[in-house]
């Protein structure tokens, strides 16, 4: 056992005071994280209940005060507000005086790059974008889950190293992106983070109407494997009706769909659409079996007849048989911030992005008081 004294993390050279403008789910985990890695968080500004529970249970003795007065405080501080507040406030705090030259400050915005900090850079401050590829829960398990999390970092050329340090001492892996790349890593982020959050909600609210007792308990192994397949095997993991071309199965869906769950059927044919197009491209598809199953979706874009049924001709008969009579196995698997916050101090209405991110992975995964994704969006 190794009985050597370890040091105090806050004896570390150049470590920083913090301040969290926006006490939503993601700015008080981040100074924690950061307090572990022997920075002094000196301030977090939030108005709701909320955000006030929050920062107390993440940031305990750190007191609450304006976003100006934060900055007054803070070497580092995170602006941690949702994606459509951030440009305001920021303008915000350069033209009333409180950005400091030499202050560095970090928003955690996944669609925005360190562009969006310019009135601060006029004003002296380092800008950087850091934003966690993760979503968020307000709680601390956060910060453990923020260990091997991926952040997207941008910043000028010479504060990169600044910002990748910065995450890696919050348990990070830093990931580059281009300033111009931003919108787009943010939608990646969105569509894996957020709407697999949908689609699963939705899942589990069919399962129930059908009789099942516990969809989550269904659902668990199924969508972990199914997560795991694809992220190791990419398309080659897609299994399932559409895979196989089964198109008299996928009109039975949506047959059902349109009876019990109709608001489900616009995202089931999209859905539906583009795992075909995959397949097809991955050669997983046959292009023989193809033609019947595109014509059932056609058939079923909103606005349309759609499916007569099973005794209709375009029903699930259409195949030429029940799915499976041909023999072929069945599916074995499925293929925080807060709101907006003035600069004056008043926080505005808070609402649900969130991360995850992956937001908001979103949350964005973010620190709003909704739910978070990496959009994540992870905020």
């Amino acid at each position: 056992m190794n009985t050597t004294p370890q040091p105090d993390p806050r004896d570390r050279p150049a470590r920083l005071t913090v301040g969290v403008v926006g006490a939503g789910r993601v700015g008080p985990a981040l100074a924690a994280s950061l307090q572990l890695a022997g920075h002094r968080p000196v301030a977090v500004s939030g108005v709701s209940d909320a955000s006030r529970r929050r920062a107390a249970a993440l940031l305990p003795d750190v007191p609450l005060m304006a976003p100006a007065e934060v900055l007054q405080r803070a070497e580092l501080v995170l602006l941690t507000v949702p994606d459509d507040a951030l440009p305001g406030l920021v303008s915000g705090l350069a033209e009333t005086g409180a950005v400091r030259p030499g202050q560095l400050l970090v928003h955690t915005s996944g669609r925005y790059g360190a562009r969006v900090l310019d009135p601060a850079l006029r004003a002296g401050a380092l800008p950087l974008a850091l934003h966690p590829a993760m979503t968020f829960t307000g709680t601390p398990v956060d910060v453990q889950r923020l260990a091997g999390c991926s952040f997207g970092v941008t910043a000028p050329e010479e504060l990169r190293l600044a910002a990748e340090a910065l995450v890696i001492e919050m348990g990070g892996e830093p990931e580059w992106i281009a300033e111009d790349r931003r919108p787009l890593y943010h939608a990646a982020l969105a569509l894996g983070a957020n709407h697999l959050v949908t689609l699963v909600a939705q899942s589990m609210e069919l399962l129930r109407t059908a009789g099942v007792a516990a969809p989550d308990r269904m659902l668990g192994p199924l969508l972990g494997a199914s997560l795991d397949n694809a992220l190791r095997s990419g398309d080659a993991a897609l299994t399932g009706p559409v895979a196989r071309g089964d198109a008299g199965t996928v009109a039975a869906h949506i047959v059902e769909l349109r009876e019990h769950a109709p608001q489900a059927v616009a995202g089931y044919l999209a859905m539906a659409r583009a795992t075909a197009d995959r397949a097809l491209a991955h050669g997983l598809l046959k292009a023989e079996l193809a033609e019947d199953l595109l014509g059932v979706l056609a058939e079923g874009r909103p606005g349309s007849s759609g499916p007569a049924g099973p005794t209709g001709t375009t029903g699930p008969d259409r195949s030429g048989g029940p799915a499976g009579s041909d023999g072929r196995q069945g599916p074995t698997a499925s293929d925080g911030r807060e709101g907006p916050v003035g600069f004056d101090g008043r926080e505005g209405p808070t609402g649900p992005d969130g991360p995850t991110e992956p937001g908001h992975p979103d949350g964005t995964t973010g620190p709003d008081e909704g739910p978070t994704g990496p959009e994540g969006d992870a905020r």
